[in-house]
């Protein structure tokens, strides 16, 4: 099975980037033809960069979309190239074919031919991006669920879709339509059972026991399975990977001291990643000190350590639990504190 998904995904990743980046990318080279047709005024170029803009920009989009999570909604592929490649044609394709053909002259046959090229090009990618999806999910198989694809399954009575951490399901009934969810920490088993002459899907959560009637039940109850088992895997690679970040940060706390002395060096302390004073040394300086200026001095420095030892956990604590972006809102974070303090 493993061989026959890599397969289908492949094909369905061939399919994606001719529909999601090749085809976009033609119809704005097709805008930019446009506008760079001979005989046209200055005032025509001006007009006409205004679909080639509005056509790149719609590709751009589509491809970084594709690039920070559409990759992995399959479901999404058909509807994000309708819209995308429908822009292009709406703000780019057409306008840039009025604005050439009213100001270029002897290229009218060329024009309509950009034209056809470009309303084919939208009709292939929609084309292809639905049959990339309805390749790589046309009949379940349970590699999908160790997969980090969205899934989505229809029947004509309901619609699953399996996220990563969760699964969601619409079902039509009688009484009007039911949207229901559950997180897979909620979800304890699923089964197959026998409805009305059919298979159906059976969840049981902690809310209770669900039936969805679907289209290739065994094979979705399969799938599901699979997520789930993923899903637990990484949650445990997860808790492991933070215990572990735990024990080495016990380990840099036990290790963590601070030392504070006096100018003349005759009073030291040390102190530990709670404060908490593990040396003092006194040298033959302190002889020449009254036991006041001693115990103040003492004081002093158990203050200083402290402070030192406090800067040391919290770089300590922020440079390997906090990410960048929560580094750049700590000031912020900090200042909203003191105003609430002060108030």
């Amino acid at each position: 099975m493993a061989v026959a998904l890599a397969a289908r995904w492949h094909r369905a990743r061939a399919l994606v980037l001719v529909s999601m980046v090749g085809l976009p990318a033609l119809l704005g080279l097709i805008c930019l033809t446009f506008a760079l047709l001979p005989g046209q005024d200055v005032a025509a170029v001006r007009w006409s960069v205004i679909p080639v803009v509005a056509a790149s920009l719609s590709a751009v989009a589509l491809v970084a979309w594709l690039r920070r999570d559409g990759l992995t909604d399959p479901a999404s592929w058909f509807p994000a190239t309708v819209l995308m490649t429908s822009s292009q044609l709406v703000l780019g394709v057409v306008p840039g074919f009025g604005v050439a053909l009213r100001s270029a002259t002897g290229t009218a046959v060329l024009l309509k031919a950009l034209l056809a090229l470009g309303v084919l090009s939208a009709g292939s990618a929609w084309s292809l991006a639905r049959r990339a999806c309805s390749s790589l999910l046309a009949s379940p198989v349970a590699d999908l669920g160790s997969t980090p694809l969205q899934l989505v399954f229809r029947s004509s009575s309901s619609r699953i879709v399996i996220g990563t951490d969760r699964v969601d399901w619409t079902c039509h009934t009688a009484g009007g339509r039911l949207d229901v969810g559950v997180s897979f920490r909620n979800l304890h088993d699923v089964t197959v059972t026998m409805t009305d002459a059919t298979l159906a899907l059976v969840l049981h959560t902690s809310s209770g026991r669900w039936t969805v009637p679907t289209r290739d039940a065994a094979a979705v109850c399969a799938v599901l399975d699979r997520r789930k088992a993923w899903w637990e895997q990484r949650v445990e690679t997860a808790i492991e990977h933070e215990r572990a970040r735990y024990h080495e940060m016990l380990r840099l706390l036990g290790t963590t001291r601070a030392t504070s002395s006096t100018d003349d060096g005759s009073v030291s302390v040390t102190v530990n990643a709670d404060g908490v004073p593990t040396d003092i040394e006194l040298t033959e300086g302190i002889r020449r000190k009254s036991p006041q200026l001693v115990s103040a001095d003492l004081l002093a420095c158990i203050d200083e350590a402290q402070r030192v030892v406090r800067k040391q956990v919290q770089h300590l604590m922020v440079r390997r639990y906090v990410t960048e972006q929560e580094r750049e809102e700590l000031p912020a974070l900090a200042q909203q504190v003191s105003e609430q303090i002060a108030a």
